[in-house]
């Protein structure tokens, strides 16, 4: 058995018109494949909005270290298929990662050697922090961010979205979900899948709340 570590991960945050939908998931695929050629690639999770509700698609790629998810993000490759997709879509956010999730989760699991959250739960919990946030972001300082252009205006969300994760989203979410985080083994399923559709359900009022106020 061979055991895959993400050390380092990116979060790209598109918003897709449901008309797109398809044509999203066919370049996905194709970008992801193109990802798999390069050295370090450890997989993509790509995360679609509740049916019918809003059209955030959220895709977290993975890399075994800083230095191969580099060589992705700044290679001509990569290039060509965010082209295709500006194009086709428009722009979007991109987040990075050190370390994977692992940091936002480590003071679950102080004890040296101990394990952490599986990552699926990880990715869960993210979802639903970095959710609202960005949705949140996007309302209110957006469209006072905009007259700066593009690139401004991505560097100054970016940066507030990570700062809202790290220092205020996660220690929460963590602290009112460490129970379930840490239910794991086989006579914790019923608490993993019950926490799960909390958690669903709370992603799906989000999206409701969300839609009703975007229109």
């Amino acid at each position: 058995m061979e055991v895959r570590v993400s050390k380092v991960s990116a979060v790209v945050v598109q918003r897709v018109p449901p008309e797109k939908a398809d044509w999203f998931l066919e370049w996905q695929r194709g970008v992801s494949a193109a990802a798999e050629a390069f050295g370090g690639f450890r997989g993509t999770d790509v995360y679609p909005p509740a049916p019918g509700q809003g059209d955030e698609w959220i895709a977290v790629i993975h890399f075994d270290g800083p230095e191969a998810l580099d060589a992705w993000l700044g290679s001509p490759v990569r290039a060509e298929w965010v082209e295709k997709l500006k194009s086709a879509i428009g722009g979007f956010d991109l987040k990075v990662l050190s370390q994977g999730f692992g940091p936002w989760f480590v003071c679950l699991t102080p004890e040296a050697g101990a394990a952490p959250p599986p990552s699926w739960k990880m990715a869960v919990i993210v979802l639903l922090g970095l959710y609202p946030t960005v949705m949140v972001l996007a309302l209110f300082p957006g469209p006072f961010l905009s007259p700066l252009g593009l690139a401004v205006s991505m560097l100054v969300g970016n940066a507030l979205s990570i700062s809202i994760l790290q220092w205020l989203v996660m220690p929460f979410l963590n602290k009112r979900f460490s129970g379930w985080l840490l239910a794991n083994g086989p006579g914790r399923r019923l608490a993993s899948a019950g926490g799960l559709a909390v958690i669903l359900g709370l992603l799906a009022g989000l999206a409701v709340l969300f839609r009703q106020v975007t229109g």
